[in-house]
């Protein structure tokens, strides 16, 4: 009778074009859909900085700071003006406005305080004025820093001392081609790791929401689970039958959604690590990935169906997992940030320490022990929900009381 109930589950949704499409079609389609149009954009953005030419005003500047500009040769052109001093408010209005990317205003008397170097115990300074909230104007001030600033600094200890390498005591990496010492398969997974792992818990967790709400409190509102219950089947049988056809399901639609960010993978670049390839897993680790979804799953199957056999209707259930979905979405977000290795006890909580372990597989940092602990308290915490399911069939009133 158990197969008999999960092949009516599996029936009543893969007969249903609609749900097939919801379920299966739509989840795929939205997150190619949505992570190709966000690769498309980061890319946009990043070439229309780069493509952008800086505009940059000068107020007050020195006469050696003139010459260098006008010998110097730059890799990156710069839309420069020297303008007066009397003109500051008009200019950092005009880059609160967007019109202006960056000012810099010089001291006076800068030439002088840069030969009087000896008997100064200031430095002449010179000022910037840019908008962080512009992408453009933060951009323009890097670039002038580092491509203009740096080399009219290094111009005048060149002047100052004949060879620039006399203000210096050392180098460093100069001529070290190999300074990185870094494991690329573990650089690889760490870059995946930033948002894999909650794409994961909330594909997961979603796709057994409208299924698993409809299949019990669906039954009741309708009025077909009374007459379920009246028929010769045990009723426990019943619950594992509704779990299992739903467990399913949710694979099925978490696999349908990987597939659709598995084919956005080439469209996202800016975010996820084509250009570099992808990290090359164990075996074992492929193992232990796959069971850590399995037995998230049966959480997320027993939570929904527990919510669901206590609700009359669709609509309570649907009220009552939302703050369940919160919940579930505080955890998968929750992965995105911190660093180090997590503490062995924190693997037990369920959902979290999956989420958790999915991360630390990427990062190739998942120890046996932590394994161990995310697998059992997932089962354990899957049968305690499975044995109130069971217990909640049993109940006269819970199942009756529509």
């Amino acid at each position: 009778m158990l197969l008999a109930i999960l092949k009516k589950e599996l029936k009543r949704v893969f007969s249903d074009k609609r749900l097939i499409f919801s379920l299966f079609i739509l989840p795929a389609l939205s997150i190619f859909i949505i992570y190709s149009i966000m690769g498309k954009l980061s890319s946009s953005m990043v070439d229309d900085i780069e493509q952008h030419t800086p505009i940059v005003y000068v107020q007050n500047s020195s006469e050696s700071f003139k010459d260098f500009y006008n010998n110097v040769t730059l890799e990156n052109e710069i839309n420069l003006d020297f303008v007066q001093k009397n003109d500051t408010d008009s200019i950092k209005n005009s880059i609160l406005n967007g019109d202006v990317d960056l000012l810099i205003v010089f001291n006076d008397e800068f030439d002088t305080d840069v030969v009087n170097y000896k008997t100064r115990d200031t430095l002449p300074e010179i000022k910037t004025y840019y908008n962080p909230s512009e992408e453009y104007s933060r951009s323009a001030r890097d670039l002038f820093i580092n491509d203009v600033l740096n080399q009219y600094e290094k111009s005048i200890l060149t002047k100052r001392y004949t060879n620039i390498n006399y203000v210096k005591a050392f180098a460093v990496d100069s001529t070290n081609k190999d300074s990185k010492v870094v494991n690329k398969n573990k650089e690889k997974g760490k870059l995946l790791s930033r948002i894999l792992p909650m794409l994961i818990g909330l594909i997961l967790f979603s796709s057994t929401i409208g299924v698993g709400t409809d299949s019990i409190a669906g039954e009741k509102e309708r009025g077909t689970m009374a007459n379920l219950l009246l028929t010769p089947v045990k009723r426990k049988t019943i619950a594992y039958g509704k779990m299992a056809g739903l467990a399913i399901i949710a694979v099925i639609s978490a696999f349908c959604s990987f597939v659709g960010i598995a084919l956005s993978v080439p469209f996202s670049s800016s975010f996820m690590p084509v250009g570099g390839g992808l990290p090359q897993f164990t075996i074992m680790q492929y193992i232990q990935l796959l069971l850590i979804m399995i037995t998230m799953v049966g959480i997320n199957v027993g939570m929904i169906c527990l919510i669901s056999v206590k609700s009359k209707s669709v609509k309570e259930a649907t009220t009552y997992i939302t703050p369940v979905y919160m919940l579930v979405m505080l955890a998968s977000f929750s992965s995105m940030f911190g660093n180090g290795t997590l503490q062995t006890y924190k693997y037990a909580i369920p959902i979290y320490g999956g989420i958790a372990s999915i991360k630390a597989i990427l990062n190739f940092e998942l120890s046996m022990q932590g394994f161990i602990f995310t697998i059992l308290s997932s089962v354990i915490t899957t049968l305690i929900l499975t044995k109130a399911i069971t217990s909640s069939f049993n109940n006269e009133k819970i199942m009756f009381d529509a």
